[in-house]
C-alpha cells in the first residue's frame, strides 16, 4: 500500500504496482521493481563485486566517512555523504587479486575530503603501547585552529577515532592505545586536519599500516 502526500498529484511513499516511491536525502524518488529475467553480464557482476567490497570496507566506519564527506554533498543533493565516499573508493581504491577479484586497497582510501591542507608526509609508529603520528610542518600554512583527526581501522572490527588531536603546528601526536596489542592483523592509520571554527576539513592521508605484534611496526 502506498501513502499519498498533498493529493493525488503529489509524491507518494510505498508501492503501487511495480513502482516504489520513497524519499532520499530530501528528494522524492521512484523506481521500478520486479524479477530480472536475463542473466547478469560479466561487467555487471564485476560492478556488483566492486560495490560489495566497498560496502564491506566502509560499512563499519560509515559514521566517520559521513562526517568526512559531508561537505562534499551540496545542499539539496540526492546523493548523500556516504554515497559520495562509496563512489570515490570504487573509482580510486579498487585493486584486484590473483584471481581478478576486486578488493579495496586501504592505502588509496580517503576517509575525508576537503580544501584544508592535509598532513604532509604523515607517518605512524607503534611501540610500547604508544602510537606516534608525525607530519611535516610548514609554518607558512599554519592555522592555530587546525586540529588532527585520526582514525585507526583494521578493515573489520577494530576502530579507534580521535576527533580533536594535536594542533597542526606541533608536527606530532602521541596516544597510548593498549588495545592495539591484541590485534592480529594490520591496522591502517589515516590522518586529516579539521577546523571546527571554519567548518573545514582536509583530504585524509594514509600514514601506513601498523603491525602491532612487531615493536615499532609501521
Amino acid at each position: 500500500m502506498a501513502i499519498g502526500h498533498h493529493g493525488i498529484n503529489g509524491p507518494f511513499r510505498g508501492k503501487v504496482g511495480t513502482i516504489v516511491g520513497y524519499t532520499l536525502n530530501g528528494q522524492q524518488v521512484m523506481r521500478a521493481v520486479g524479477k530480472r529475467k536475463r542473466p547478469f553480464t560479466k561487467l555487471e557482476l564485476l560492478n556488483q563485486a566492486k560495490m560489495k567490497a566497498v560496502s564491506k570496507f566502509l560499512g563499519p566506519i560509515n559514521t566517520v566517512v559521513k562526517f568526512g564527506y559531508q561537505r562534499e554533498a551540496p545542499p539539496g543533493s540526492r546523493v548523500g555523504a556516504f554515497q559520495l565516499a562509496q563512489s570515490y573508493v570504487r573509482k580510486n581504491a579498487i585493486d584486484y587479486d590473483e584471481e581478478e577479484s576486486p578488493f579495496v586497497n586501504p592505502a588509496k582510501v580517503l576517509i575525508s575530503r576537503g580544501d584544508l591542507e592535509p598532513p604532509r608526509n604523515g607517518r605512524a609508529t607503534y611501540e610500547d603501547n604508544r602510537l606516534t603520528i608525525r607530519w611535516d610542518h610548514q609554518s607558512g600554512n599554519a592555522r592555530g585552529e587546525d586540529r588532527l583527526l585520526l582514525l585507526l581501522y583494521d578493515g573489520d572490527m577494530f576502530r579507534y577515532l580521535r576527533e580533536v588531536g594535536a594542533a597542526r603546528r606541533e608536527g606530532t601526536e602521541t596516544v597510548v592505545i593498549d588495545a592495539l596489542r591484541t590485534i592480529k592483523q594490520p591496522v591502517h592509520v589515516y590522518a586529516a586536519f579539521q577546523n571546527s571554527f571554519s567548518d573545514r576539513i582536509s583530504d585524509s592521508v594514509y600514514c601506513g599500516a601498523l603491525m602491532p605484534g612487531e615493536a615499532g611496526g609501521r
